[in-house]
């Protein structure tokens, strides 16, 4: 039977920074995923030959110190959010664009989300209150690498292999049972038993039904459904518009053009682009769904009207699975035999840990 200090469920970036936090202590690790790679909802897809395309649209949120951790410690490359605007469709007949941070842009943003006062004197008080806000705000920046996740996972994939960690690929815990007395974890992963002292648990985590020598514990699983959609089009023409946010849209939340963090970013004989999308939640795949985001590309003047659809790929994305309350229930419920991961925001979720990691990483 395989004996382990701990078992990480699961291989996203925050995972495998604590896998490698405790290797560096000196405790035997096995990490286990479900997927084929390493990345949890950052790794990167191949789409008609062109690899290293983004899985769904990232960016980080601004978190002083997990962006300091992120530079010096890790030596990632960051920058501001590149041509990112918001489009806005008015008298529903056209859009207008607006940079993302411009003072314009968060003002109509703010009243089209705004509450709809039925006065005129309630209605400009209103408008005075958004425009003081949105001045004096400046409005929240978003960063991101000139790399994409596809470099980002490059420096957590040798930080892995140089702790050779054990990784366990196309594998799912599938039993569970906690022994409180003599304070270990039988894990049933595929044929396999394995037991360890302690599990080490993210929001991503697929669980089952969790047995103990105290009694089960019952967590019901939250779906958060966040579908994608990858297109990849022939186009000439040049744009500058890489993140769009499309206001009121039934089905598109944001459209980030990838293209350059991919394997023909840069290539001048290459005529191709991807696209990723963010679904509202509630789109589901249908067949008509590629032609109705390539023509709300066309229609957005993000690509030409000449361009060509060369394939398409829809994801149906559920993250996370597991909430604060959650995780914090696991913790109470078995102690040191379980440890947390506030991974819900990829920034924050290092700035939580950075310190502890910076003293071994």
């Amino acid at each position: 039977m395989l004996e382990y200090d701990c078992i990480c469920v699961g291989t996203s970036m925050i995972m495998s920074l604590e896998a490698c936090f405790q290797a560096s202590k000196g405790h035997n690790v096995l990490m286990v995923d479900k997927e084929k790679t390493t990345g949890g909802a950052w790794k990167t897809l191949t789409i008609d030959g062109i690899e290293k395309v983004e899985n769904a649209i990232h960016y980080f949120l601004p978190d002083e110190k997990g962006m300091d951790f992120l530079r010096k410690d890790l030596k990632f490359e960051i920058e501001p959010s590149q041509g990112k605007y918001r489009y806005f469709k008015f008298l529903n007949l056209l859009y207008l664009k607006f940079s993302f941070s411009s003072l314009t842009s968060r003002f109509i943003h703010k009243i089209l989300n705004s509450d709809n006062q039925k006065s005129i004197l309630a209605k400009l008080k209103n408008l005075y209150s958004i425009f003081l806000e949105v001045y004096q705000d400046r409005g929240q920046r978003s960063f991101y690498t000139p790399k994409g996740s596809a470099g980002m996972l490059e420096k957590i994939e040798a930080l892995l292999h140089s702790y050779n960690l054990e990784i366990w690929y196309e594998s799912e815990i599938i039993d569970l049972y906690f022994d409180l007395q003599q304070e270990r974890i039988f894990c049933q992963i595929g044929n396999k038993t394995v037991i360890a002292q302690s599990l080490i648990l993210g929001h991503g985590a697929r669980l089952p039904k969790l047995k103990s020598s105290n009694g089960h514990l019952t967590l019901k699983e939250k779906f958060h459904r966040r579908p994608a959609f990858h297109l990849v089009v022939e186009d000439h023409m040049q744009s500058n518009v890489l993140e769009a946010i499309i206001n009121s849209d039934p089905l598109i939340k944001y459209v980030h053009d990838v293209t350059r963090f991919t394997s023909i970013g840069g290539k001048e004989d290459q005529n191709k682009k991807v696209f990723v999308f963010a679904l509202k939640s509630q789109v589901v795949e249908h067949l008509e769904l590629p032609e109705k985001l390539f023509f709300k590309l066309k229609k957005l003047k993000i690509i030409g009207q000449h361009s060509r659809l060369v394939t398409s790929l829809y994801s149906d994305i559920l993250l996370p699975t597991i909430n604060d309350e959650d995780l914090y229930k696991l913790k109470d419920h078995f102690g040191n035999l379980v440890n947390v991961l506030r991974t819900e925001n990829f920034a924050k979720g290092i700035g939580y840990y950075a310190d502890r990691w910076r003293e071994k990483l």
